[in-house]
């Protein structure tokens, strides 16, 4: 097929998003060419900036020889990358550069297990016979639907120039001039392949549910993210993530997860697609600590909360000045601009030592909110870099520090656990400061989804993890069952203290089903305990045998 021939194939191909032309894969997340844009030439060179922010690279690029550049945040990103060099098999450069960790501290040791690695790996090895990467296995599958040999092409034919690795000192702008050098100078090549475009694997369909909330528990921030994977996986609907995108994802709208102890650093239990360690979880706290902004990044939450854009110092310095200021709360007033930097036309505030301070003034104030949503920004970056953490807010109640998180939107496979970590280390943080103890940390995510390109290593995590063990205490209370007097007698015990709090009477499962369902609402696993230890006292109960809570079942006579 002449080169003509090709091009026309490719401006005609039908990609994951249902339009034509090219990219055929994620292309509404692609930085060039933009998503509205159809610009199908015999250009050679693809570019993956990672991390950094595209507006700091895309407008610095040659673009005449350029095909493709993108963000690459996740190793996930090696099927679209693969799915989108396969339909345009002009490609036949993939330059590398840009910051490599999402989170990241001078010194740290980070994981390795980041994007950059698994497109390093993927050139130098491709796929192994699991449809996986070595050494990504839990977060990289590739389709059965595009051939092991298609993918094998691109290794023999696509040059990797990795210039992380061959500039390691050099500065950002330095990179970007390289890679234009590379754009202008590499041979001119034509392309290895007919272009090829393949479907996609089919998921499970979502088991039926009431709609909105999900509500669920966990020990600790593992235990909560596989009972909370689980739920979306089997209950979550399928729907887009924006239109005109190929982007499907398993959504719950309104995920409430409640950690109770959110503390808890005990990573015996990784059962993450890309497993923590303490290095990056700690590197990623110190982020969500400072108000610093990294050079390249459009926004951290350590940024967005602790030095909070306001566009006018004369606005607040009037406020300051005023009467009903300086009278506020009976003259406490002088403290309530500590926590504002005042800078030449604008002014920073931050937002968590404000609520250290009020909750020291107030403990059970209800008043310490912080956000990152700027309106008027946000109004022109919907499009773009919008903070998924809107809003954070700490409460004292019994005598402990409880954090409740909103995020309009949430990958719950990648981002959720760091998220977790972060919102904990601000929790303990608030806590420290105020003299109390961390309680709840309960995270609420508007928008909680799992991406298509996890659905393979979700199935096969929760498959390992399901059979993490289980048990039927709940924070409600304990039922002690006992049979007496011809009756069945059910006594709801305080968890801590023991103290009866409600009992229940009744001479069959049903009728005490019905009596405790009314007034109590209970997990899955005590539900289910509590149901078979009823129908066993009935039983045992009609053939005037001893019941004892908890012990083996028999019975000596047919029901």
């Amino acid at each position: 097929m002449n080169k003509e021939n090709i091009l026309k194939t490719i401006k005609s191909q039908i990609g994951s998003n249902g339009q034509k032309g090219w990219p055929v894969a994620a292309r509404d997340r692609i930085a060039f060419p933009n998503f509205s844009e159809s610009r199908i030439t015999d250009t050679n060179v693809g570019v993956a900036f990672l991390w950094t922010m595209r507006d700091t690279v895309i407008p610095k690029l040659e673009k005449e020889n350029l095909a493709i550049a993108a963000n690459f945040y996740t190793p996930a990103g090696i099927q679209p990358m693969i799915r989108n060099i396969l339909g345009n098999p002009f490609i036949r450069y993939f330059i590398l550069l840009g910051e490599e960790y999402s989170s990241k501290s001078s010194g740290d040791k980070i994981s390795e297990l980041t994007s950059a690695n698994a497109i390093r790996k993927f050139f130098e090895k491709g796929i192994n016979k699991d449809r996986k990467i070595d050494g990504f296995e839990s977060s990289v599958y590739i389709d059965k639907n595009i051939p092991a040999e298609s993918i094998k092409k691109i290794g023999k034919n696509v040059e990797f120039i990795d210039l992380n690795k061959k500039m390691p000192k050099a500065t950002l702008d330095e990179k970007i001039t390289e890679v234009n050098r590379l754009i202008k100078t590499l041979d001119k090549k034509d392309a290895f392949a007919e272009p090829q475009v393949f479907g996609h694997e089919k998921t499970t369909e979502a088991f039926p549910y009431e709609g909105g909330p999900v509500v669920v528990h966990g020990t600790n921030i593992p235990d909560a993210w596989v009972k909370m994977i689980s739920n979306i996986y089997r209950y979550g609907k399928n729907n887009l993530m924006n239109a005109n995108t190929d982007r499907i994802v398993k959504e719950i709208n309104d995920m409430v997860v409640v950690v109770h102890n959110p503390q808890d650093m005990d990573l015996s239990v990784n059962p993450f697609l890309v497993p923590l360690t303490v290095e990056k979880i700690e590197a990623y706290k110190k982020e969500i600590l400072s108000p610093l902004l990294p050079e390249g990044k459009a926004y951290t939450y350590g940024n967005k909360l602790r030095a909070y854009y306001y566009p006018s110092t004369d606005e607040i310095k009037k406020l300051v000045n005023s009467k009903e200021y300086k009278d506020f709360e009976f003259k406490q007033g002088l403290w309530l601009d500590k926590n504002v930097s005042y800078k030449k036309n604008y002014c920073e505030v931050n937002q968590i030592q404000d609520i250290i301070d009020v909750l020291k003034k107030d403990v059970y104030s209800k008043a310490c909110v912080a956000i990152t949503w700027h309106p008027a920004d946000e109004l022109m970056r919907k499009h773009k870099s919008s903070p998924c953490l809107v809003l954070i807010q700490a409460l004292v109640q019994d005598e402990k520090l409880n954090l409740t998180v909103f995020f309009r939107s949430h990958d719950m496979t990648q981002g959720w656990p760091e998220n977790a970590y972060g919102c904990a280390a601000i929790q303990a943080e608030i806590a420290k400061e105020i003299k109390v103890e961390p309680g709840l940390l309960v995270i609420i995510s508007g928008s909680a989804q799992i991406y298509n390109n996890y659905y393979q290593q979700v199935e096969e995590m929760l498959k390992k993890y399901s059979s993490l063990k289980k048990t039927c205490t709940d924070k409600r209370g304990n039922y002690q069952i006992i049979v007496k007097d011809g009756a069945i007698v059910v006594t709801l015990l305080h968890p801590e203290t023991g103290m009866e709090l409600e009992k229940y009477t009744g001479k069959t499962a049903y009728e005490l089903r019905d009596k405790i369902a009314v007034a109590n609402a209970l997990n899955t696993d005590h539900a289910i305990y509590l149901g078979t230890e009823l129908a066993i006292a009935e039983l045992k109960l009609k053939n005037k045998e001893v019941y004892e809570q908890d012990s083996t079942f028999s019975v000596s006579k047919s029901f």
